[in-house]
């Protein structure tokens, strides 16, 4: 079954899709989903999948870096994505979410020679590589937190950032930007996290590509990817107020929302589900909150 599941994935991914019409796609995709809905909740599963905890994941995104590296260079767009079945610099919705970092980090590095910056799954530190080809002439100092494995490919592939795989090491750190880039909603504890990451945040705190709701309560969803070496992992499809409330609470304020072309087609979901970003930055403290 799982190899049918694997040939089913990338053959649509690679051959169908160029000679289907989209809204037939749409059906496929509704009919043989990657994701479905699970009612239960988060829930252990009974399998040997690991997640974002197997080996395969990192071994998958360590031999694409190099595919990575070379779209990344000359004056080319930069509609590139660090995903082992990212193999063009021309992908449009990659290129969306490549341009909405690049306004992110202007603020940022704005009357700034060098910034720092906490990545939170940012695996093997593709970000940083983003950052040096949209900002070339701004410093960055680069942190990234994900699983053991990403860590050290992270640490042969980007040495010039710091990889930590237990947040132990991040304690009382702050950061001028925090990315959380298609990380936060694979968390089961995502209103925990998301404290935690406003608390590293010294200026900026940027979500990015998450999966949203906008009517539902915040629900969860089983990924059944099964291509490139990845597996099977849990998510939540965040509720959008849910998500502002919760940063905002933790000393935080939305300055800027951001949409991505991601479309997901979730099996009996309570709700259509979108890709949104969300940027928030350090709100100034009145003088009777600094008392």
């Amino acid at each position: 079954m799982r190899i049918y599941r694997i040939w089913r994935s990338s053959f649509v991914d690679l051959h169908v899709s160029k000679y289907v019409p989209p809204f037939v796609l749409d059906i496929a995709k509704y009919l043989f989903p990657e994701m479905t809905y699970a009612p239960q909740g988060w829930y252990l599963k009974n399998s040997r999948s690991k997640g974002w905890y197997e080996m395969s994941v990192a071994e998958a995104q360590g031999k694409h870096w190099s595919t990575l590296v070379k779209n990344l260079q000359g004056p080319g767009p930069l509609g590139v994505a660090h995903f082992p079945w990212s193999l063009t610099r021309e992908d449009r919705a990659n290129h969306n979410a490549m341009m909405s970092f690049g306004y992110v980090l202007a603020l940022v590095a704005r009357k700034k020679e060098s910034i720092s910056i906490l990545d939170w799954g940012g695996g093997a530190g593709h970000y940083y590589l983003y950052g040096r080809a949209l900002l070339p002439e701004v410093g960055i100092e680069y942190h990234c937190y994900d699983v053991p494995y990403l860590c050290e490919l992270g640490k042969k592939l980007t040495p010039e950032g710091h990889f930590h795989d237990s947040d132990a090491d991040l304690i009382a750190k702050q950061f001028d930007l925090v990315v959380s880039s298609s990380s936060l909603h694979y968390f089961e504890n995502w209103r925990e996290v998301a404290r935690k990451l406003a608390a590293f945040t010294r200026e900026f705190l940027y979500i990015a590509r998450l999966q949203t709701v906008s009517r539902a309560p915040s629900f969860v969803a089983v990924h059944k990817l099964y291509r490139a070496g990845y597996t099977e992992h849990l998510s939540w499809c965040l509720n959008h107020q849910e998500l502002v409330s919760c940063v905002e609470e933790s000393g935080l304020e939305l300055v800027r929302e951001f949409v991505f072309g991601e479309k997901w087609s979730i099996r009996g979901a309570p709700d259509k589900v979108d890709s949104r970003g969300f940027l928030f930055r350090r709100r100034e403290m009145t003088p009777n909150e600094e008392r």
